[in-house]
């Protein structure tokens, strides 16, 4: 009698499962769904018009675009909770790549696997599917390891990481250097986030790549990056490991002599990449989103032919292992402040003669606390603790400003209690015009309760001799010492702060997605 309801509970996760698989081949045969396809949806997963999916990857490609599935424990759990429990939560991380550059006629790769999802899990399973593209435009990893708490929702059950092409591929040395270590910060945060998440690492690949030559098939980091993956037992898929001979010969949609963007009408559906940098929408996008597809039924085909155990579910909850990179622990509290979070866990109470407005004349927000009065100031409790690196080493802390050609005065920095720094000063005044949101650097001692302070000054160089001091966001380095130059992006940090007060219905409420932009 004990088993009844569990019995009965594992019978219909099998036959939704079933579904999933349309119900035709073998169990075990995840390529066995696509001839059915077609019957089962009036338009279909992968496609932005209505019409019988095809594939555009063989079956072939898609078996070697899965370069490591290993025994994918986290994966199996993620797909087989999202069943029982009717949730499924995809987060995606990564470059302009995910944020949908090259896509400029058809759906980007995200779109695509977004649409495959609520075809299948939504309507063939009833599972509520939500998918967040938290992937930020000219960033690298050393961005998103801090900032990561902003662009993947708490609740996510797999998250898709795509930094192959941004992070340098001649990163020395080997491993143990500021591009691979916040790359793997980043995959230890997301695997230890309470949902215990599938982390898959998307490779994207950039056949034009300079290094040494257009075309070689070693011309980027993923050889590094799958050695952590081998590390921590994560799914990978990749562009090159599907598609470089299909570029070598000039196969239609994978051609490689000239980039889309430069004869629009006449390379459609033949060329591969829109740019140089970013695959087209109708080819490069839909064969990645073909790949993380093409995983995700290997892991209904994998549940299928052999159905989630309890050893499973405690193999996917194991604490992580050390890092692979010796010494390169993850930070355990929050490090970057940016939008709402500026305000509620930065910013020390409501400071006195400074005013949180939305300064913004258009749709997209400009928020953020504002003081003309000199004498004014404004305090920040920061954790500067250091992650990695010596401690007596101090750390880098960032302080968003507004910088303009008017009204614009200076500010003093200094650190007031648990940490200590040299005093500096912001200047918001410059004689451009343009308004834009610059980074202050301050190198402070490390402490787990860092009080600053940001007071107006009475001198200004703005001609109109206002004294306008305007802040919105922090972010603190996970690493003591000097930091890359990947970690300092004013241009994510506006990026982020602006569009993060907007939702226009994409991913979760509260968390970036790009697609919620201007």
């Amino acid at each position: 009698m004990a088993c009844v309801q569990s019995c009965h509970g594992q019978k219909r996760l099998l036959q939704t499962l079933r579904k999933l698989q349309q119900d035709s081949g073998t169990p075990g045969d995840q390529y066995a769904a696509e001839a059915t396809w077609s019957n089962l949806f009036h338009h279909h997963p992968l496609q932005h018009h209505h019409s019988s999916y095809r594939y555009m990857l063989s079956k072939q490609q898609r078996q070697r675009g899965i370069s490591h599935f290993g025994s994918a424990e986290r994966l199996r759990v993620a797909l087989s909770r999202a069943i029982t429990n009717k949730k499924l939560t995809v987060a995606v991380v990564g470059g302009s790549i995910s944020a949908g550059t090259g896509a400029e006629d058809a759906p980007a790769w995200v779109d695509r696997l977004e649409t495959y999802l609520k075809e299948t899990y939504g309507k063939v399973a009833n599972v509520n599917v939500t998918v967040n593209n938290g992937a930020v435009p000219g960033t690298t990893s050393a961005y998103m390891s801090g900032c990561v708490n902003l662009h993947v929702p708490a609740d996510a059950d797999i998250v898709v990481v795509e930094y192959t092409v941004n992070d340098d591929q001649l990163a020395l040395p080997a491993m143990d250097n500021p591009v691979r270590r916040p790359y793997e910060r980043l995959l230890r945060k997301l695997l230890s986030m309470p949902t215990s998440p599938a982390v898959v690492l998307l490779h994207a690949y950039a056949w034009f790549r300079p290094e040494p030559t257009f075309g070689v098939f070693y011309s980027n980091s993923e050889r590094d990056l799958n050695e952590l993956a081998g590390y921590y037992g994560l799914p990978v898929v990749s562009v090159k490991g599907c598609c470089f001979q299909a570029m070598q010969q000039g196969v239609p949609g994978f051609q490689v002599h000239a980039v889309r963007r430069q004869d629009l009408l006449d390379s459609k559906g033949l060329a591969f990449y829109y740019d140089e940098i970013h695959p087209d929408g109708n080819t490069g996008h839909r064969v990645m989103a073909e790949l993380v597809v093409t995983l995700l039924q290997r892991g209904v085909a994998d549940l299928l032919h052999s159905p989630l155990t309890e050893a499973d579910k405690a193999a996917a909850a194991q604490p992580l292992p050390p890092p692979m990179i010796p010494g390169n622990w993850e930070s355990l509290s929050d490090r970057c402040f940016v939008g709402e979070a500026f305000k509620t866990k930065a910013v020390i109470g409501q400071p006195a003669s400074w005013d949180w407005v939305n300064e913004s004349r258009s749709l997209r927000p400009k928020w953020g606390y504002v003081s003309t009065e000199p004498g004014a100031s404004l305090q920040l409790l920061l954790n500067t603790t250091a992650s990695s690196g010596a401690a007596q080493h101090p750390v880098l802390v960032q302080v968003a400003y507004l910088s303009s050609y008017e009204h614009m005065g200076k500010a003093a920095v200094k650190c007031v209690s648990g940490c200590s720094c040299d005093e500096s000063e912001i200047n918001g005044y410059h004689v451009d015009h343009n308004s834009l949101l610059k980074l202050h650097r301050i190198y402070v001692s490390q402490h787990e309760e860092c009080v600053m302070a940001v007071q107006v000054k009475d001198e200004t160089d703005a001609p109109d001799g206002e004294h306008k001091v305007k802040l919105a966001a922090a972010v603190v380095s996970e690493e003591a010492g000097e930091q890359h130059a990947d970690f300092d992006n004013a241009a994510a940090v506006e990026h982020v702060h602006d569009i993060s007060f907007r939702h226009v219905g994409f991913g979760h409420s509260g968390v970036f997605d790009i697609r919620n932009h201007i």
